[in-house]
């Protein structure tokens, strides 16, 4: 069969499904519960032992082809293994390999006299017909079955303590190939790779000594790599060889001559195919950066030049080469030697935007850690001068804040930096003045001094100048300056003994931090600037448009009380305005909710006329009650007026007719039966249960309402609480109003 490329990736989700195929359903894997305990345990999907109990086997059963071989290397203290095959039963504690005769049934028992873990390696079924003769370049031959690993962050992983591929499920799976040597006779096998490809072999499973060499064959030649790999003891169960790597620069086949001077030595051969997968795409992002390969691999990734990168290699020492595009033009680094698990730190040439990272070894796993270098977290590196005039941009000096907390700043010794300059802007009137203040600290700032610089604006000169050293813990300068641009520096006393070392060399940064303090001292004179003639000509029209926009919500509210004034002379010339009400809706002018609109807004035009006057308006009272404080009165409306279904409507005024009420409220009592609650209130009043509250209402005030009531009395009392000017009061209707039931009144 030839061999294809499919590729595989094995996510989690993959796996735990295989696993469970393979533990709970496969025949192949374990016979019923009954006769096998569950504490089996996998080794990347492969059954690889069980914790065993004297009273209960292991079992395994499954079917062989004539002349197909198995075999067993078994890891205990105390256990044995019964292997039936052609109705004979071989009995060993260290490993069985046998040869079936006919078609039929395996079945497997292990069993242990203690409690243990029990450690096995079992090859079910090894039938192969691989040559024993090595072919020539030009003889056509079948390949065995390879798939490529495509994303290699999932055949391989650090911290298994290698970085060995990572095959997945029984020696039956393409991961795998299995042969038995009989009779000592070496065996050749075929495997296609094309240009880039690596290989990785490793024996997981022998039951003698072995060994293996790799010949590479092209349409013409032949070549024998030197790299072999041997084993010279048969493997202990679940503990593999050494795992070693060929990689190919060009088309052709292997041939993977497998060798060994013991009889009838089964083998299984764990087999990884990897693809070159060299790129350049640039990589944005610094996130979880890896160079993860085989043999070359090479990754472009943004960087500029206030970062730095320390790399580290696991389990193996690659070489590494760094290029770095400097202002449009790449510049190449030399090659160097990885140490395994010890960082490597590489910092940039200024006006770097990218690098190119190469790392060669026969695998590599390369993590990526991206620190940032700049002064006050700005993005820049201060330069260790200020600049020469007034015309000069000045944006690449970081600036610092006039009123700051502790900024972190370093000067970083690998790339020479021995001095950070930084800007602050002064902001105020001509001829003001201020004072500013910089403090330095940090545990390691003995050898470090402050200077401080008030320039002249126009001249650039240097009006007044500062400097300080390290005293009492810290570092500190205060001056006077004017509005306008200024500097200081932090700088090293002795910068010549702090740069013996080549450039780039990791050595210790000297961190420190920086905060500032201001007062203003002379606010000077305020500037006048003459309005532009358009300006003075729009903002005019600005000012006559709001005006007009103010006035729009006096508009609305004349209109609003024109409308009132309105509604409440047409509710005087009328009379009996609820039978009006009533006889609107028998007619069918009027809906219901129309008449409950024209009630809602009449109750608050008719605040507007005289208690008598009101009073003739709306018709005849249903009760009617005055003190010399109060006047209430009290109309029953039509049911249809009530928006909720079943409520009694009710129209009650009230009259204050001396004196000042708070916390004001109506109460609609029930004498007999159920309580009353009012559902829904106009004007749109506070209530709860059977109270409306209607606050405060001052000598003279006239309110009216419309009240819903629900319940299943057949009477209300109504009555008035509150504080009259301060003390509490209460004034009662004496008479009860009866209400008729809807039925009655239908």
């Amino acid at each position: 069969m030839d061999g294809g490329r499919d590729g595989y990736t094995f996510s989690s989700s993959v796996a735990m499904a295989l696993l469970f195929t393979v533990i709970m359903l496969s025949p192949l894997a374990t016979s019923s519960a009954e006769d096998s305990p569950s504490s089996t345990t996998l080794i990347d999907g492969r059954i690889a032992g069980f914790q065993a109990e004297p009273s209960v086997d292991y079992t395994r059963d499954w079917m062989v082809e004539e002349g197909e071989w198995l075999s067993l290397n078994l890891d205990c203290n105390q256990c044995q293994a019964q292997l039936t095959l052609d109705g004979n039963t071989t009995t060993s504690s260290s490993g069985i390999t046998l040869q079936a005769e006919s078609n039929g049934a395996v079945q497997l028992v292990i069993s242990s006299t203690i409690q243990e873990y029990v450690s096995f390696s079992l090859v079910e079924n090894i039938h192969e017909d691989f040559s024993h003769l090595r072919p020539s370049p030009t003889e056509n031959i079948t390949f065995v079955t390879s798939k490529y690993c495509n994303d290699v962050l999932t055949c391989i992983n650090p911290t298994q303590g290698n970085l060995d591929g990572i095959p997945h499920g029984e020696y039956n799976s393409s991961d795998y190939i299995r042969g038995i040597l009989e009779l000592s006779t070496p065996e050749y096998i075929p495997l296609e790779v094309a240009a880039g490809d690596t290989l990785e072999l490793q024996f997981v499973h022998t039951t003698d000594e072995i060994s293996l060499s790799v010949y590479f064959q092209n349409t013409t030649s032949e070549h024998l790599h030197e790299q072999t790999l041997e084993q010279s003891l048969g493997l202990v169960a679940n503990v593999a060889g050494d795992a070693k790597l060929w990689h190919f620069s060009e088309d052709g086949r292997v041939l993977v001559k497998v060798e060994s001077g013991g009889v009838d030595t089964a083998w299984v051969l764990k087999k990884m195919m990897y693809e070159n997968h060299y790129s350049n795409t640039l990589i944005e992002s610094h996130d979880n950066l890896k160079l993860v390969g085989h043999s070359s691999t090479s990754a472009t990734i943004e960087m500029n030049d206030t970062q730095k990168f320390t790399l580290e290699a696991f389990h193996t020492s690659p070489r590494l080469q760094i290029d770095q595009l400097v202002s449009g033009t790449w510049i190449n680094g030399q090659f160097q030697n990885m140490t395994a698990e010890q960082a490597t730190v590489f910092y940039p040439y200024p006006n770097i935007s990218a690098v190119r990272i190469h790392a060669d070894s026969p695998v590599h796993w390369i993590e990526i850690e991206v620190s940032d270098i700049s002064d006050l977290h700005s993005g820049e590196e201060a330069p260790s001068y200020r600049p020469s005039t007034a015309a000069s941009v000045n944006t690449s000096w970081p600036l610092m804040p006039m009123q700051s907390a502790p900024l972190q700043a370093e000067l970083t010794l690998s790339i020479h930096d021995t001095a950070d300059v930084y800007r602050f802007e002064i902001e105020g009137w001509d001829e003001s003045e201020h004072l500013v203040q910089i403090l330095v600290e940090g545990s390691n700032i003995e050898s470090l001094q402050l200077e401080l610089w008030s320039l002249d604006q126009e001249s650039w000169e240097v009006v007044e100048s500062k400097q300080a050293m390290f005293s009492n813990g810290k570092i500190q300068l205060a001056v006077e300056v004017s509005r306008g641009t200024h500097f200081f520096r932090v700088s090293l006393l002795d910068s010549v003994n702090h740069t013996q070392h080549s450039w780039g060399e990791e050595v210790p940064s000297i961190s420190y931090f920086l905060s500032s303090g201001y007062t203003l001292i002379d606010e000077g004179d305020e500037p006048y600037f003459p309005p532009d003639e358009n300006a003075e000509k729009w903002g005019v029209r600005a000012r006559f448009f709001l005006g007009a926009l103010f006035l729009i919500p006096v508009a609305f509210l004349v209109i609003q009380q024109y409308r009132t004034k309105r509604t409440a002379q047409q509710l005087l010339l009328k009379s009996e305005q609820l039978v009006w009400f009533k006889s609107q809706m028998d007619s069918g002018k009027f809906t219901p909710q129309q008449s409950r609109k024209s009630l809602a807004n009449a109750l608050q035009a008719i605040t507007l006329l005289n208690w008598e006057e009101a009073n003739k308006a709306w018709g005849k009272t249903d009760l009617e009650y005055r003190t010399e404080n109060i006047a209430l009165a009290v109309w029953k409306l039509d049911r249809r007026m009530a928006g909720h279904e079943g409520a009694v409507p009710l129209m009650v005024g009230v009259h204050i007719v001396e004196g000042n009420w708070d916390l004001a409220a109506l109460r609609f009592d029930a004498p007999v039966g159920q309580a009353w609650k009012v559902e829904r209130v106009e004007p749109r009043f506070l209530h709860r249960g059977e109270e409306v509250f209607l606050d405060t209402m001052a000598k003279g005030n006239r309110t009216f309402i419309m009240a819903e009531l629900s319940g299943g009395a057949t009477s209300v009392d109504i009555e008035l609480n509150g504080r009259l000017e301060g003390e509490p009061s209460a004034a009662r209707i004496p008479s009860t109003l009866m209400l008729e039931s809807a039925n009655e009144e239908e």
